[in-house]
């Protein structure tokens, strides 16, 4: 298995590589509905420097399901979690043997651009980040902007509201579309961040512990909106709540790390199965918080 060099191809390259003919044609595929895809990883092991933090995690993430990656800190989940829209890569020791597939292709070989892949497979992050310098409106449709995709004024209006509605956001927000970002509470935030990954039409959508910051109530409505969102978008959550990954996932995988050693799966299947007879013992004693 041939490890890969992850230092590579930056996404000003490929954006400048593109003519305006190019990006209008991106422009109308990022904005138009697409399918949820399928998602696989085959093998794949990672290390930072000669530090190997995961090992050989195979795993399918299905169509328009919800997957929960849980386990105890430092097993691997969120590393697992960048790998699958190449952010591992940013890291400048980082390295990767494996193959990620989106829908039968190799993210890493298969020559789609990064800024594609990232893209099709967005990433919604633990904190809250819209953008501080810009409007409600205006952080919505930045993703569009950093892809070197174009809309006209009309179809960005209409994308706005769209996005808001299925982050579930629209009748809290929408007098005040002209407000910075930050003016908004901590929950809010967080479903703006998540309107603003669909913005460009994502496939799948990445989310590492996207409610650790929030309170219960919006802990509940990020919860609604990830199931709302399930009908159309593959999902894959990095979640240390039990009930969280029982109310939300349609299956989970459960990671553990010896000590000294790369976390890897130790099982996945249903998340009625794994929370009420896994196979491995191991797994019944995490989510019944005998560890972790």
């Amino acid at each position: 298995m041939n490890m890969i060099d992850l230092r590579r191809d930056t996404e000003e390259l490929e954006r400048s590589d593109r003519d305006p003919d190019e990006q209008a044609i991106a422009a109308t595929s990022a904005t138009a509905p697409i399918a949820a895809a399928g998602l696989e990883s085959r093998f794949v092991s990672c290390w930072f420097g000669t530090n190997k933090v995961l090992e050989n995690v195979s795993l399918e993430m299905r169509p328009r399901e919800v997957t929960a990656l849980i386990g105890p800190s430092g097993c691997g989940k969120s590393t697992f979690l960048r790998t699958l829209n190449r952010m591992h890569e940013l890291v400048a020791t980082a390295s990767l043997a494996g193959e990620v597939l989106l829908d039968g292709v190799d993210i890493y070989r298969g020559g789609v651009p990064v800024t594609d892949i990232r893209r099709r497979i967005g990433m919604v992050c633990q904190k809250p980040n819209p953008f501080p310098a810009m409007t409600v409106a205006e952080n919505v449709v930045s993703g569009l902007r950093l892809s070197g995709l174009k809309v006209d004024r009309d179809a960005r209006r209409a994308l706005v509201e769209s996005c808001l509605r299925r982050a579930g956001l629209w009748n809290e927000v929408r007098n005040r579309l002209g407000d910075p970002g930050r003016a908004l509470s901590g929950g809010q935030q967080q479903r703006l961040c998540i309107a603003r990954a669909l913005a460009v039409s994502p496939q799948v959508l990445l989310m590492d512990e996207p409610c650790s910051a929030l309170d219960p109530t919006s802990t509940r409505r990020i919860e609604e909106t990830i199931g709302e969102l399930a009908e159309s978008v593959t999902i894959v959550i990095v979640t240390h709540n039990m009930q969280q990954a029982q109310r939300v996932s349609h299956r989970c995988a459960f990671f553990l790390a010896g000590e000294n050693e790369p976390g890897r799966i130790v099982e996945w299947g249903t998340t009625e199965k794994m929370f009420a007879e896994p196979d491995d013992s191991r797994t019944l004693d995490y989510v019944r918080g005998r560890f972790g």
